[in-house]
C-alpha cells in the first residue's frame, strides 16, 4: 500500500495593533506558503484602523479565526489567546509570528520539515533587517548570566555571511518561532505580566530550564520590518516597557546573590546611559520610575494551558 504523505497543519498566531499598514505583505506571504496547511489566528488588541477588517476579509487561506479584543491586552495575552485556539484545533505546530514580516513561499514548510526530521521543539529562521536591507537582524541568540541580557548574533552583518544549516542556539525572539504544542502544555503559556517585550525571553528561560533546546534554521529566511509599529528603540513606549520588564524578568529568574547582581547591573546600565548622554533626563527618569514599578509587581505563575 502506498504511503500517504501527511501535510502538516501549522497554526500561525499573530497579534495586531494598528497593523493595517503592514498586513498586505504579511497576508500575501502566508497565502503563498507551500507544503503546509496554514490556519491563521489573528488576535487584535483594539486597533483603531482596519486591521480586523483586513484579517476577516482574507479569502486565500482555508482557515482564518479573528479574535477581536475590546482593549489592548498586550502581546503576551494576545499570543496566549491565539495559542489556545490553535491547541484547541489540534494544530501540529504553532508558529508565533509578527505581522510586520514578509517571507518566501517555502519558509514555513522548511522550518517544519527540519524540525520534524530532527525531532526539534523550538526553531527560528534567520531574520533579515530592512534598515539597512540585506543585513542580519537575528542569526542566533543568547541570554547572558545574572543580568539576563539578550543578544542577537550577527546583527548588521551581510545576510550572505550566515552559514547554511541547522544549529543549536541559546534564544530566539517570538518575531518568528515555531513551537511544538507539547512545549506549551509542559511549561505554560506566555506570561501576561510582561504585556510587551521580554515575554519571549521569559518563555525561553522557562523552556531552557525545562530541558528544551532552541535551534536556528539558516535555510529558512524571513524579513522583519523591525520597530515599524512601536516607534523605534527610543520611543517612549519602548523605553517604558523595556525599563519595566527587564528588572521584572531578573526578579522572576534569579535568586540570592544572582538576583542582587542582576538588579545592580540593570541600574548601572540605566545610570551609564545617562552619564554617557545616550539618554535624555526624561528617559532616565522614566527608566527609574519603571524600575520601581517592576520592584512592586507581585510575581505569579504564568498561566497553564486550559484546553
Amino acid at each position: 500500500m502506498a504511503t500517504i504523505n501527511r501535510i502538516p497543519i501549522v497554526g500561525v498566531v499573530t497579534v495586531t495593533f494598528g497593523s493595517g499598514g503592514v498586513l498586505d505583505d504579511f497576508l500575501d506571504s502566508l497565502a503563498a506558503q507551500e507544503g503546509v496547511t496554514i490556519r491563521l489566528y489573528g488576535v487584535d488588541n483594539d486597533s483603531k484602523d482596519d486591521s480586523v477588517a483586513r484579517l476577516r476579509a482574507e479569502q486565500r487561506l482555508q482557515h482564518v479565526e479573528v479574535i477581536a479584543n475590546d482593549a489592548n491586552l498586550g502581546v503576551a495575552v494576545g499570543n496566549n489567546q491565539g495559542i489556545e485556539a490553535a491547541l484547541r484545533d489540534r494544530c501540529d505546530w504553532i508558529l508565533l509570528l509578527n505581522n510586520d514580516t514578509m517571507f518566501g513561499p517555502s519558509m514555513i514548510a522548511r522550518l517544519v520539515s527540519d524540525a520534524e526530521s530532527r525531532a526539534l521543539d523550538l526553531v527560528s529562521p534567520v531574520i533579515e533587517a530592512t534598515d539597512p536591507a540585506d543585513t542580519v537582524w537575528y542569526a542566533g541568540g543568547r541570554i547572558r548570566g545574572v543580568s539576563m541580557v539578550t543578544r542577537h548574533l550577527g546583527v548588521g552583518r551581510p545576510m550572505s555571511s550566515v552559514r547554511a544549516g541547522v544549529r543549536r542556539t541559546g534564544y530566539a525572539s517570538t518575531c518568528c518561532l515555531l513551537v511544538r504544542p507539547q512545549v506549551f502544555q509542559r511549561i505554560g503559556l506566555m506570561d501576561p505580566l510582561y504585556f510587551v517585550y521580554f515575554d519571549d525571553v521569559d518563555f525561553a528561560a522557562r523552556a531552557l530550564k525545562a530541558g528544551y533546546q532552541y535551534w536556528l534554521d539558516s535555510d529558512a529566511r524571513l524579513t522583519h520590518k523591525a520597530s515599524s509599529l512601536t516607534g523605534g528603540k527610543q520611543s517612549t513606549f519602548t523605553v517604558s516597557w523595556t525599563a519595566r520588564n527587564w528588572p521584572l524578568m531578573v526578579r522572576r529568574h534569579r535568586r540570592g546573590a544572582a538576583l542582587a547582581l542582576g538588579l545592580a547591573y540593570v541600574q548601572l546600565w540605566i545610570v551609564g546611559r545617562f552619564i554617557l548622554r545616550r539618554d535624555r533626563f526624561s528617559d532616565f527618569a522614566l527608566r527609574q520610575s519603571r524600575f520601581r514599578d517592576a520592584m512592586r509587581v507581585k510575581l505569579v505563575e504564568p498561566p497553564r494551558v486550559a484546553v
